[in-house]
């Protein structure tokens, strides 16, 4: 059994090095455009988050994809060769967290999730949720010793704090991993409650508070603090009230759809038979640790409200490696019962593991299908068009125009890079406050070109109220501009 453990473990190893060989070849998608095009508005305009971008992203991710943007050059190749080096770091963390389970544990850990990984194809990649984690699972990693330091301490409330600077939910990790270390102090080294609790959660908060403090005297600095607090009060309340299918959900309806969604764990449920398996054959409190952070990140999407599939990407991971518990040699050999759940492991592996769709279409010798082919349409005329000094301004999110005004370097007429924000509780104050502002800065800045994505694809809310009219912009358009291009799903005004 353990030859033939090793021979799939090598056959999902090459699987793994394959498909992120092709992964080269994929382009910048979904949400990495708009993030990405900050980042370069950032570098070269040196706008400030907040202050000139209006977006309602926490402050990590606006550092993160600067960083990504900086190192890459805003290059599609260089950014996947960031991607699977961040993926590479993240695989050898993992194997190491694991490692006191046995090497096929550990590997099976590690291959699996970079299988899940890329799975989830060029949408799915550098997701937010997805670069947390390469500090969430180093700090896994110290919370799997024997015996914590206060500097080890420090150092997971570090890793925390940079993971909750992208996304604020991402610290309910850390709640699990204290109180296991308080525990251990109280069963080690006999102290009592109190000064077990003060020697674990006092280092680790001052470690937390770092990366908060360090953000929030940034942006104080730079005026852009309070813009941040306002996005942060007026617009994640409506934010958070957007499902998964882009639908307002009503407040009479809000529990049961969460604890509806909640259960159903984003399509990964099948994990939790090995998972649980592993549990059972490895009753010992690192394993615990896993199944606590594993509940933990199960929870972390109903945190948001939204339950899109990238925000499972860190209940994946966990769930993932305590499935690989399932093989696990240490402590005990092998034996009839860990021969059968190495076969339900696989089972499971055959079940929910397999080559992306931009793989498979990649092997077939066909284009990835994301909205590219629009971007490409709209790059190639800026590049003929645009002249200097010439300002753009979207009507779009993830539709493709954001992806070409970055390959093409052009510059945004307003503060506002996309619009998915003016049509969605559109009788609210604080979004006909926005309405207005937009079309203040339009107005003024009058920039040459507006394109105007209108595909199924450009992300529209839908629900009570919601509109997809703007009647002060259609006046605006129609009062100043001509139609250039006119496609079915995108169309391109030229000012007169």
């Amino acid at each position: 059994m353990r030859r033939i453990s090793h021979i799939l473990l090598g056959l999902l190893a090459l699987l793994l090095i394959l498909q992120a060989g092709f992964s080269l070849q994929w382009p910048i998608a979904h949400d990495e455009a708009p993030l990405f095009y900050e980042a370069f508005l950032m570098r070269t305009e040196d706008r400030i988050p907040y202050r000139d971008i209006f977006d309602f992203q926490m402050p990590g991710s606006f550092a993160a994809y600067y960083a990504l943007g900086r190192l890459g050059g805003f290059s599609d190749l260089r950014i996947r060769v960031i991607d699977l080096l961040i993926l590479s770091i993240l695989l050898l963390v993992t194997y190491f967290s694991i490692q006191r389970f046995g090497k096929v544990a550990s590997w099976s850990a590690a291959i699996l999730f970079g299988l899940q990984y890329l799975q989830g194809g060029p949408s799915m990649s550098l997701q937010r949720e997805y670069l947390l984690l390469a500090f969430i699972a180093p700090a896994v990693w110290i919370a799997m010793r024997d015996d914590l330091t206060s500097r080890h301490r420090f150092m997971l409330g570090f890793l925390f704090g940079l993971s909750t600077v992208i996304k604020p939910h991402a610290a309910i990790g850390l709640i699990p991993i204290l109180l296991f270390d308080i525990t251990d102090n109280i069963q080690r080294h006999k102290l009592s409650v109190p000064k077990a609790a003060a020697a674990s959660v006092l280092p680790a908060s001052i470690g937390f508070s770092v990366p908060i403090v360090a953000v929030i005297t940034w942006f104080a600095l730079n005026n852009a603090l309070m813009p941040f607090i306002e996005i942060a009060v007026n617009y994640w309340p409506l934010y958070s009230q957007i499902n998964g299918q882009l639908v307002i959900t009503p407040e009479a309806e809000r529990i049961p759809f969460l604890l509806e969604q909640v259960w159903r764990l984003g399509g990964h449920g099948i994990w939790l038979i090995p998972a649980a398996i592993g549990l059972y054959l490895n009753q010992n409190m690192r394993a615990y640790r896993l199944a606590s952070l594993a509940l933990c990140y199960a929870i972390y999407p109903a945190l948001s409200g939204q339950f899109f599939p990238y925000h499972y990407i860190p209940f994946v991971y966990f769930i993932i490696l305590l499935a690989s518990l399932a093989v696990s040699t240490i402590p005990l050999p092998p034996s009839p019962a860990r021969q059968l759940s190495s076969i339900i492991l696989l089972v499971v592996i055959l079940i929910s593991v397999r080559p992306s769709s931009a793989f498979l279409r990649q092997i077939e010798g066909k284009p990835v299908n994301t909205s590219t082919y629009r971007a490409n349409e709209i790059a190639r005329f800026l590049e003929h068009n645009l002249k200097d000094g010439d300002k753009v301004q979207p009507l779009d999110w993830t539709g493709g125009t954001l992806l070409a005004m970055l390959e093409t370097r052009a510059h945004i007429a307003t503060s506002y890079v996309f619009d998915f924000y003016f049509y969605h509780h559109v009788s609210m104050p604080y979004i006909q406050g926005l309405r207005s502002d937009f079309m203040h800065e339009l107005q003024t800045a009058a920039p040459r070109f507006v394109i105007e994505v209108t595909s199924m694809d450009k992300p529209w809310v839908g629900g009570e109220d919601t509109s997809r009219d703007f009647p002060e912009l259609r006046i605006f358009l129609n009062e100043n501009y001509s139609i250039t291009i006119q496609q079915d799903d995108y169309l391109i005004y030229e000012r007169r």
